[in-house]
């Protein structure tokens, strides 16, 4: 058998784990006891941590593949429609 040789970001998993501490923090809160709301003091700034540093690696991967692809604008735009008649 052979062995996973992918590499896999460790960062999305933190945040999917995040997430679901959160809901459940949420949940518990709201169902059996208001005291677990305290626990969100912990759980939502760790949440909003690992969002903003998984936007800010996706807005460089992506900026680096758009910075290689053709400027739209560039292209010139050849209208196929017709001219509108006035019809009164």
């Amino acid at each position: 058998m052979r062995r996973n040789q992918q590499k896999i970001a460790a960062s999305r998993t933190v945040a999917a784990m995040a997430f679901l501490l959160n809901a459940i923090v949420l949940e518990q809160g709201l169902v059996s006891d208001p005291k677990w709301y305290n626990i969100a003091y912990i759980t939502f700034p760790l949440m909003l941590i690992y969002v903003i540093t998984f936007r800010k690696q996706l807005y460089k991967q992506q900026g680096m593949r758009i910075d290689n692809k053709k400027n739209v604008s560039d292209e010139r735009i050849i209208s196929t429609a017709s001219p509108v008649r006035d019809r009164s």
